[in-house]
């Protein structure tokens, strides 16, 4: 009874905190930053408004990263399962995550500041990478969701 307590919180708070990265990447890239290029009239304004929003971000985000790996991990040998198939979507999903984790480690410590210190004419295509950062981080996320329901339903 313990046992089966511990793994419904573990999985709750591993599906909780990897459902928040998703939504907070999808918000950010489908309503707030359109919202606010389509407000502030000026694209200094608009830089200045995403630096402003996006300070200290990082630490929480790579926090929730810890929680994600975390409680995976005690989840993985909790379940114990030797399907080859599970185990291959497990292998599959933290390769992912790892991929994910690591395209925002240089999107934070790389290309945020090059952005912040970019001239006008070089915003764009900072714009463009960001965007393109942003989709992949969602599909690698959505990809490690799919895993694990794939690898639910093999164990099933």
């Amino acid at each position: 009874m313990a046992y089966q307590f511990t793994y419904a919180i573990l999985s709750a708070i591993h599906i909780l905190a990897a459902s928040a990265w998703f939504g907070a990447m999808f918000y950010s890239l489908a309503v707030l930053h359109p919202r606010a290029r389509a407000f502030f009239a000026a694209s200094a304004q608009f830089e200045a408004f995403i630096t402003f929003i996006a300070a200290g971000a990082r630490w929480k985000v790579l926090f929730g990263c810890s929680v994600i790996a975390g409680t995976g991990l005690v989840l993985f040998w909790f379940h114990g399962s030797s399907s080859s198939a599970w185990l291959a979507c497990m292998a599959g999903k933290a390769v992912l995550f790892a991929v994910a984790v690591s395209l925002f480690v240089y999107a934070s410590w790389f290309a945020w500041p090059a952005r912040v210190l970019a001239t006008a004419a070089e915003i764009p295509a900072f714009h463009r990478r960001f965007r393109l950062i942003a989709i992949s981080l969602i599909a690698l996320v959505v990809l490690c969701f799919l895993l694990s329901i794939l690898a639910r339903h093999e164990i099933a």
